[in-house]
């Protein structure tokens, strides 16, 4: 399902951009000295290019761990819908998308907290050609059981001290002890399956919501051009697993680029 979006949902696409443009295209005749010296000419264009973003839905291909990656690692993800691009250009559902880490700085002795920059800056078509792309992911929603193997305590549900009566079908009640110990991720304990935690929408460049299933990462808008998302993680590495689905606004790069 595609969208066009609005010029405050493109804040997390082109930052840059926004910071120089006003609402409205006709705005550019009213321009102070200042603001029309950074872009004369381009202003007018640029807010005409801002108003035009696609929401695409997509999912992780490929696991981010920021213990493992480094700065120039592939990002490879998916369509999971099919999506056009104000420009006309068509992504059916599977198309791969691919971007790098941009920055990552992973948990350390000294620091409890773990970064993540990641970029999508093309579109891999299915006959093997590449468009380049601008991409700002809106939301971002992990698997269920990441979520549950991430708050499951050590050694799983099994009692710390109950070997011994572990066989036993008394050694339920020993083991209901060792509940999962996060009171923001509720967990199904009939069906052993995790409650599904949907990730909160971006609505402005300001904005930091929690990802879903994920309730100490935090998802921010890119700062950049060149990134796509920003994460943060409260005293753990990130780590997304591969089916981690997300929401993004896209845009050519070559429109965004045009006049520059």
């Amino acid at each position: 399902m595609t969208k066009t979006l609005s010029l405050v949902s493109l804040a997390m696409v082109a930052i840059s951009l926004q910071a120089q443009t006003p609402a409205s295209p006709q705005a550019g005749s009213t321009m102070t000295p200042s603001t029309a010296q950074a872009s004369p000419q381009q202003a007018p264009q640029a807010a005409r290019q801002a108003v035009k973003a696609t929401s695409v839905s997509a999912e992780l291909t490929k696991g981010i761990n920021s213990k493992k990656a480094k700065v120039g690692d592939e990002v490879n993800a998916k369509t999971t819908d099919s999506a056009k691009l104000p420009d006309g250009t068509e992504l059916p559902k599977g198309t791969k998308l691919v971007g790098n880490i941009v920055d990552v700085k992973p948990k350390a002795k000294d620091e409890k907290n773990s970064h993540l920059v990641l970029s999508l800056n093309r579109a891999v078509m299915k006959d093997g050609h590449d468009v380049p792309i601008r991409a700002a992911v809106t939301s971002m929603t992990a698997p269920t059981t990441q979520s549950a193997s991430m708050d499951m305590p050590a050694g799983g549900g099994m009692a710390p001290g109950g070997g011994g009566g572990s066989a036993s079908g008394g050694g339920s009640s020993s083991g209901a002890t060792a509940a999962p110990s996060a009171p923001t991720m509720a967990s199904d304990v009939g069906s052993g399956q995790a409650q599904s935690t949907q990730g909160q929408m971006l609505k402005s460049a300001q904005d930091h919501v929690a990802v879903g299933n994920m309730p100490k990462v935090m998802l921010s808008a890119p700062t950049t051009p060149d990134s796509a998302g920003v994460l943060d993680g409260v005293g753990d590495n990130i780590s997304l697993d591969s089916g981690t689905k997300f929401t993004a606004n896209v845009i050519l790069a070559q429109t965004n680029a045009g006049g520059a």
